[in-house]
């Protein structure tokens, strides 16, 4: 009779964990959209066409005017570029990484989208930056003849491919806007640049 009761209360306080655990669970399903929308509502300040796909129609709906707004020229230029010649994943370099990968003064530009490898087994990379000064478009050049050698360092010991490549870089003007491009499709993509920029 004991080991039965015994039994009967230790299956009710197991039960009673389990159902614990599980609204607990619950609970964390239930609030995880809440905390999710509203970063997503701040990633906005940095659009990323990868973030879109994954977004409810309702936050797309609050999205669209602040893209709109945070949308820099350069970033609309970057994004026809990779419409029309696709490209492997690259990421966004933000303010903070800009003086680490570009010897740029900031100072010199008014915006820039600059977007470098995902993976470190490829070179190519894309940056379009505004100046604010067309006497200043000499010294961008600069610094990207310069990431273009730090590129080439990077692969010419153990890849020679994504070498070759970084050797073939591109750089174009089109008013006050500089291109560098390290791709295998350089060329079309020098010619998108040049149709982007109105």
């Amino acid at each position: 009779m004991k080991k039965t009761a015994a039994s009967f209360l230790l299956v009710t306080a197991l039960l009673g964990m389990l159902l614990t655990a599980c609204s607990g669970k619950s609970n964390n399903n239930v609030e995880s959209p809440s905390p999710t929308s509203t970063p997503t509502a701040s990633e906005s300040a940095n659009p990323s066409p990868s973030s879109e796909p994954g977004q409810t129609q309702e936050p797309e709906q609050t999205e669209k005017p602040d893209e709109k707004a945070e949308e820099s020229s350069t970033d609309k230029i970057v994004n026809q570029m990779l419409k029309k010649i696709e490209q492997p994943s690259l990421f966004d370099l933000t303010e903070e990484t800009l003086k680490d990968y570009y010897d740029i003064d900031r100072e010199l530009i008014e915006e820039f989208t600059i977007k470098t490898p995902a993976i470190n087994l490829i070179s190519n990379e894309i940056a379009v930056v505004k100046v604010k000064d067309a006497k200043n478009i000499d010294a961008i050049k600069k610094s990207m003849e310069q990431r273009a050698k730090d590129v080439q360092k990077m692969f010419e010991q153990y890849l020679p491919e994504p070498y070759k490549n970084a050797q073939n870089y591109k750089i174009a003007v089109e008013g006050d806007y500089v291109l560098f491009l390290i791709s295998e499709s350089a060329d079309d993509l020098v010619k998108a640049f040049k149709n982007a920029v109105v």
